[in-house]
């Protein structure tokens, strides 16, 4: 009896031995994809997709997978984790998707002048589990985004130019709109405004080449007054606009608003931009009001 007992006991600890030995690590195949989802003034969000393979023939639970996205110095600057514990078919890979929160001003300076992109350093740390064995893996992988895609969502959003009515910090805020001077033939219209840099980018406003619409007709042209310079040092320029109007189609276009103390106007067109080595061209539109009666009009 007492050697079946310790036959027995031998017969499963050499079982638990060999299945030790038999029990292969999860491994991670590749990164497969890493983006940015989203960029706010504070913080932004990246994807990142992994692949991760069970290489042994039976299931594996995958009870850990933590990412850490390092700067090239090394220097933790996101994180994320797997949110619950997962199985891995035998012999089968599969897509992991995480979204790791990293502060956005950090992360622009990050972006290589050289190179034009945006370098991580990916640390995953993992640890799988398969009857009462356990084995960690990981994973150290240098990863690149070019910025080209992105960098019109770093830059202040004037393709939605906010007035600042809504409440929320207007990236471009119309601050004042005057007539500048007259002519037999010509207005002068001036628009002033702030422009600000949330995220800290080094970029050169070129221009606003634009047309001024008053009751839905195109009523003159306009672009800035002088170029605006922006580097991580400058949250905020004001600037102004030049518009040219043609008096006799303003005062006929703008007759109703005239009455009502002011003249409504929206302006469309393009904003030339430099950045990161970069020369673009974005849509933007915005709208105001020419405070002046009607008294001045006639006067004038």
């Amino acid at each position: 009896m007492k050697l079946f007992k310790a036959l027995a006991v031998f017969l499963i600890l050499f079982c638990l031995s060999s299945c030790k030995l038999i029990f292969k690590q999860p491994e991670i195949v590749k990164i497969q994809d890493l983006t940015i989802a989203e960029i706010k003034i504070d913080n932004s969000k990246l994807e990142l997709s992994i692949i991760v393979k069970n290489p042994n023939g039976y299931q594996v639970r995958l009870k850990e997978l933590n990412v850490e996205m390092l700067d090239p110095n090394r220097i933790k600057v996101g994180e994320a984790r797997l949110k619950k514990e997962i199985t891995l078919p035998a012999k089968k890979s599969v897509q992991l998707d995480f979204l790791v929160n990293i502060q956005s001003r950090p992360m622009i300076r990050m972006v290589s002048s050289i190179n034009k992109d945006l370098q991580f350093i990916i640390l995953l740390k993992g640890k799988g589990r398969a009857m009462a064995f356990s084995k960690s893996f990981e994973l150290e992988q240098l990863y690149s985004i070019s910025i080209e895609d992105y960098l019109p969502k770093m830059l202040p959003n004037l393709g939605k130019m906010d007035t600042g009515s809504s409440g929320g910090q207007a990236l471009f805020k119309l601050l004042r709109t005057y007539v500048g001077d007259y002519g037999f033939s010509k207005t002068g219209l001036m628009a002033d405004f702030i422009l600000i840099n949330p995220y800290g980018i080094n970029f050169r406003l070129k221009g606003f080449p634009s047309e001024i619409f008053i009751g839905g007709k195109a009523v003159g042209t306009g672009n800035i007054k002088e170029e605006l310079f922006f580097d991580e040092n400058v949250f905020y320029r004001e600037g102004s606009m030049v518009f040219k109007l043609s008096n006799l189609k303003s005062v006929v276009g703008a007759a109703k608003g005239v009455f009502k103390g002011g003249i409504e106007y929206e302006v469309r067109g393009k904003i030339l931009i430099q950045a990161m080595g970069f020369d673009l061209e974005l849509p933007y539109a915005y709208s105001g009001v020419i405070p002046v009666s009607i008294w001045e009009l006639l006067l004038k």
